[in-house]
């Protein structure tokens, strides 16, 4: 059991020392540490230094030292305590410290060191934050208020936005004088808020009206509600945001005019979730105007990005293109009528220092059909151009062969008295000049076919008339291939432009015989299908190229440039057959013979029509 007036006891001294004292220091009239007990720990003075047998003032920075010095010899000399404060600093940070000095006997000072670092740090902090935050009331024109509901009064101090100016004394003010400068629409909700609502802690936004003055916006806050003196007292404070309405309505207005702007527009973070969409994009991407996109990804939800990879890749792009970049979307909204937009993309820092990638997209489906509407009349253009120099070609030559012919022959006969000359002379007249009257022809056809001049008349007709008539117009040659008609027995009447139809058969059967040698032969026929029925002609000629079968039946082309021929029969075959609703084809290999296709609906007559012989 310890002993009885232990703090007496000079066995425990040094523990309760210890125990309760600071760090102490025991200096001659010299100022050197003779003896010490450290406690404390900083740069300067810590257990570490060797305290003992130092001048205690060769350890303190100078200015420290000097002040210290003063408090020593005045201490000596009156035997008064000094119980002042004294700043350390060090290289890392400055310490604060009360050092307290009294007479020990007439050669030493005992002297007692606290460290009141954090004390004076708090102080100070708790000093610089009332300084800020007077300051931050003034600018921000913040006023904090008491109200006694009893008495029906505030007690205003800070900024008063009744008066407009900074408060130096507290100011009592009745509420019906407030009121009195309140918007009168908001006379009652400030009258219910400081009376009624016994909600301890709420905000209330309402208007004053100031002689001479645009009418300002005050938000009030209620924070705190209390008895005292058997009062019920309300604190609470009251900011003139009247800059922050006007820039909030003026936000407002920019996000109403973004929200409803007629271009697609949407914002990003940079991995891909969304932030804003406004009214167009979430038609474009079915999204509608109540959901919520901010947990959405806009590679899941935006037709714009397919994969998170495809986002990233753009991502950087747009990095790479110091965060602005414009390109063209082909992106199409078939409900919209969308084809394609113009793209600008930048990144933007929000308040939070965050980039966000906005992106805006401006349909300009009516310009890129305008270009190809542009492009087809160029292309049209020059494929015109290409057939006016061909045309000019092929007459030049197609033409002035027959003539030339003509005129040189023309001449012969009218000085040639041998008949068996002229009988001869007069046959190439013939030829040459039905060669040009079939060119003229075929240039007429043409011309008609592309004006829309070229009429059909459909009636009854039967089939196998056509090709009895056919056979009867080509006489068997011995230097042209043998021709077969293939006619099936079942007779066939179809309503049919029977002129036309056979245009279209004498043509690919001459265009046959041209190519065919002349022990080939030529088979003409024609099969029925269950709407259409399919006409062909079929020899085994020298065949086409593979890569020259689709361009046959362009105008004026020709397999072999020194064929004779304007290079326009299979064109207008081709024309005629379209214009009859059908289909031209052919199928050949090279060394192989051709076989030509045509296909037209099949119409048969009603019962009160009558086919043709």
């Amino acid at each position: 059991m310890m002993e009885q007036r232990a703090l007496h006891n000079l066995k425990y001294l040094e523990k309760i020392l210890d125990l309760t004292s600071d760090t102490l220091f025991l200096i001659d009239q010299d100022n050197v540490c003779v003896d010490a007990i450290i406690k404390t720990d900083n740069p300067i003075i810590n257990p570490r230094t060797e305290l003992i047998g130092s001048n205690m003032l060769d350890l303190l920075p100078l200015s420290t030292a000097q002040l210290m010095e003063q408090e020593f010899n005045k201490c000596r000399q009156t035997g008064d305590t000094s119980n002042l404060n004294y700043d350390l600093p060090t290289t890392d940070q400055t310490y604060f410290f009360k050092f307290i000095i009294h007479k020990f006997d007439q050669e030493h000072l005992l002297c007692q060191y606290r460290d009141i670092t954090q004390r004076s740090n708090m102080k100070h902090r708790l000093k610089s934050a009332l300084k800020a935050q007077l300051e931050v009331g003034k600018v921000a024109m913040i006023g904090h208020w008491r109200f006694d509901c009893q008495d029906q009064e505030f007690l205003h101090t800070g900024y008063s936005n009744l008066l407009g100016i900074n408060l130096l004394d507290a100011k009592i003010t009745s509420l019906n004088e407030l009121l009195a400068s309140i918007h009168p629409d908001d006379r009652e909700k400030m009258r219910k808020f400081v009376n009624i609502d016994s909600t301890e802690f709420k905000t209330l936004e309402y208007r004053m009206v100031l002689p001479d003055q645009p009418i300002a916006y005050i938000r009030a806050t209620k924070y705190a509600r209390y008895l005292e003196n058997d009062h019920t007292i309300m604190d609470g404070f009251s900011q003139n945001v009247s800059d922050f309405m006007k820039n909030r309505n003026e936000l407002e207005m920019v996000l109403a005019v973004v929200h409803n702007a007629p271009y697609s527009i949407f914002a990003c973070h940079t991995d891909g979730q969304l932030a804003f969409a406004n009214k167009a994009c979430r038609q474009q991407n079915g999204l509608s105007d109540e959901e919520e996109i901010t947990h959405m990804l806009v590679y899941e939800r935006l037709k714009n990005f397919s994969s998170k990879e495809e986002w990233e890749a753009f991502f950087q792009k747009v990095q790479d293109a110091a965060g602005y970049l414009q390109y063209r979307c082909d992106i199409s909204y078939p409900e919209m009528d969308i084809i394609g937009s113009e793209c600008s993309s930048l990144i933007i820092k929000n308040g939070n220092g965050e980039d966000i990638v906005w992106t805006i997209q401006r349909d300009i489906s009516d310009q890129i059909r305008y270009e190809e509407q542009l492009l087809r009349s160029k292309e049209t253009a020059e494929e015109s151009e290409k057939l006016k120099s061909a045309f000019i070609s092929n007459m030049n030559h197609e033409i002035r062969t027959p003539l030339s012919a003509i005129m040189g022959f023309g001449n012969i006969i009218a000085e040639t008295p041998d008949p068996e000359l002229r009988k001869e002379y007069g046959q190439i007249l013939t030829t040459n000049s039905s060669q040009l009257l079939r060119l003229v022809s075929d240039v007429l056809e043409m011309s008609q076919m592309e004006t829309g001049k070229v009429r059909f008349e459909s009636a009854p007709v039967s089939l196998k008339g056509i090709f009895n008539e056919l056979s009867l117009s080509f006489v068997p040659d011995d230097d042209m291939p043998s021709l077969f008609f293939d006619i099936p027995s079942q007779e066939v009447v179809a309503y049919l432009d029977r002129g036309r139809v056979m245009q279209v058969l004498v043509n690919l059967i001459n265009n046959s015989r041209k190519f065919t040698p002349a022990k080939g032969s030529i088979h003409v026929g024609y099969m029925l299908h269950d709407d259409t029925v399919e006409f062909y002609v079929r020899d085994n000629g020298i065949g086409i190229a593979k890569e020259l079968q689709e361009s046959i039946f362009n105008r004026f082309f020709k397999v072999n440039e020194s064929d004779k021929g304007s290079g326009l029969g299979l064109s207008i075959c081709k024309g005629i057959v379209e214009q009859m609703s059908g289909t031209i084809s052919v199928e050949s290999e090279e060394g192989a013979g051709a076989t030509f296709r045509i296909m037209l609906p099949l119409k048969t007559p009603t019962s009160s029509q009558r086919a043709a012989p």
